[in-house]
């Protein structure tokens, strides 16, 4: 008798939650493009993962664009292939044809599904990490450290994405060198507040600047030991892909920290957040158990809809030559590939249309399945919308 009450309240404890996911199901149901938008991104990471077995590698190197020949001039669709090796890798034909140089547009556009995951989710997922770091710091805690953050980030807001991009992939060395100890010393400006707000009860601006004064110190410390041979300087080589991703998240990153810093600032004056500091809660624990949870949704929905911004800028950089190297398996360097065929296509409209118009629909279809699932991302997720 005991257990099956027991049943029974656990049914009445799961009864909210049940409820809340046929509430969100219906709400996906009630939207056709958001089906739309998650079939095409579920296609495309269909493709993504059986590329090997669409596309088999010809190369050691399997983001290499195999070539059949070196003509300037493309093949058609369906023309035959004619490298043995290529031949015995079980390619027969050249199914969307070649661009200029013979570079094979259906391999290129395969493979360049994956280098489309690859930059969009990493470009993502670094920019996120700064801006929640920069934004929950900035809208916590305001005054001065808001008003040096936040200008900071105008100056970044100020540069038009893609001229900042262009110029953080030239600026970038081909060789970066990193500092640990400046590594450490941001590590220990972070952990120090936090150790600090429970043992010696610091809170406030009193814990970050304990956090500051660390850093200052350990800065002071490393500079001393530069005088001596280098030894806390690695270095690490960086491809033109590495580049392109660094510089896409140097350029992304403010987006996200003004957004979590507006939802800082609306959220840490509520009654809950108050209490939590009542009964002696620490910065850290409030910030990361009472605040974030609650302002993550806006920033969900943004990263969903900067996948296909971010590739599309990546793209334009590949096209302008200063993207991914020549033969990486990249949709804007397909496009690029087919420029000077652009107008050859206009003189004769049906001659080299699908040197540009296949890897140009790879991208508008990618691009769009993200953003009708970012939409739906924003239906299901943003509380002042889901009950309307």
């Amino acid at each position: 008798m005991n257990i099956r009450h027991r049943l029974e309240e656990l049914k009445a404890e799961m009864s909210p939650a049940k409820k809340e996911l046929e509430f969100t199901l219906k709400r996906i149901r009630k939207s056709p493009l958001s089906i739309v938008g998650a079939v095409i991104v579920l296609f495309y990471v269909v493709i993504a993962v059986f590329a090997p077995i669409i596309a088999p590698p010809v190369t050691s190197d399997p983001y290499r664009i195999w070539r059949d020949g070196f003509s300037l001039i493309p093949k058609p669709l369906g023309t035959p292939v004619e490298d043995p090796i290529a031949r015995k890798a079980g390619w027969t034909v050249h199914y969307f044809g070649t661009a200029e140089g013979q570079f094979d547009i259906f391999y290129g556009c395969i493979w360049g599904t994956i280098t489309a995951f690859r930059v969009g989710i990493l470009v993502v997922g670094i920019s996120l990490l700064i801006g929640l770091l920069l934004g929950c710091v900035a809208g916590y805690y305001g005054g001065i450290v808001d008003e040096l953050l936040m200008r900071f980030t105008d100056i970044v807001l100020a540069f038009p994405d893609l001229i900042l991009a262009m110029a953080l992939v030239i600026a970038l060395p081909a060789v970066a060198l990193i500092d640990i100890g400046l590594f450490w010393a941001v590590v220990l400006c972070l952990i120090l507040p936090i150790i600090a707000g429970r043992t010696l009860k610091l809170r406030g601006s009193s814990n970050l600047m304990l956090g500051i004064i660390c850093l200052l110190t350990f800065l002071a410390i490393d500079i001393w030991i530069l005088g001596s041979p280098p030894i806390w300087i690695i270095t690490m080589k960086l491809s033109q892909l590495d580049k392109v991703l660094i510089a896409l998240a140097l350029v992304y990153w403010p987006s996200y920290a003004r957004v979590i810093r507006s939802e800082f600032l609306r959220l840490k004056q509520e009654d809950y957040v108050e209490a939590a500091k009542a009964v002696g809660c620490s910065d850290f624990r409030i910030i990361t158990r009472q605040i974030l949870p609650n302002a993550i949704y806006p920033i969900i929905i943004m990263a969903s809809l900067n996948m296909g911004s971010i590739v599309l800028t990546a793209a334009a950089l590949s096209f302008l030559g200063i993207g991914s190297p020549i033969g990486y398996a990249d949709w804007g360097q397909m496009i690029s590939f087919a420029r000077n065929w652009i107008w050859a296509g206009f003189q004769n409209p049906w001659q080299y249309w699908y040197t540009f118009t296949i890897p140009g629909l790879f991208i508008f279809t990618f691009v769009l399945g993200w953003n009708l699932l970012g939409d739906a991302f924003r239906d299901i997720l943003d509380p002042t919308l889901r009950r309307k």
